[in-house]
């Protein structure tokens, strides 16, 4: 009996044997390959568009003193997302500090009314003719719209009086007398 069990694990064990080597076994012929297409994504050109700036009016320089009497330049510049040309834009200035809501009288001075397609930068030269803060504003109508800066300040100081004193030096001359 054990004999007959030994026997047929034996048998077992060859038969299936030969079966996982009929698995190993290379193929006969000429094997036919298996194509497996690969798709590569294609890089779609991604594009940033520009920054479109927002409507505004920003003052770029300006100085922080002057001297009373003498012209300084204020630069600002409107932005706009799309080019237009506009009718005003000027420095508003004063010597008190004035709030929102503005209006075109909020401040007593302005400078000389620019135009021009925006975009764009502009300038203008102020003088002052007494001392203080001078508070100021950099304005433009855009599409019937105020658009105003932050408001800046300068100090406005009394011109500096550089005198020069000459002072004569006495000076001994010689004469011919023979004297002292």
């Amino acid at each position: 009996m054990i004999r007959s069990k030994i026997v047929i694990w034996i048998a077992a064990i060859a038969i299936i044997s030969s079966l996982i080597s009929g698995c190993v076994n290379p193929p006969t012929g000429t094997p036919t390959p298996v194509v497996t297409p690969v798709t590569t994504p294609t890089a779609t050109p991604m594009t940033t568009p520009e920054p479109t700036p927002a409507t505004s009016v920003v003052v770029l320089t300006a100085p922080t003193t002057a001297v009373a009497g003498q012209g300084f330049v204020v630069t600002w510049r409107v932005n706009s997302p799309t080019q237009v040309t506009i009718p005003h834009t000027a420095v508003h200035y004063g010597p008190d500090s004035k709030s929102e809501p503005l209006t075109l009288k909020s401040y007593p001075a302005l400078t000389p009314v620019q135009n021009g397609t925006i975009p764009n930068d502009f300038s203008a030269t102020i003088t002052i003719g007494k001392t203080g803060v001078i508070y100021y504003r950099a304005h433009a109508i855009i599409g019937g719209t105020n658009y105003w800066s932050d408001e800046r300040t300068i100090t406005v100081t009394a011109p500096t009086n550089v005198s020069s004193m000459v002072t004569q030096t006495p000076t001994t001359t010689a004469t011919s007398s023979g004297g002292y």
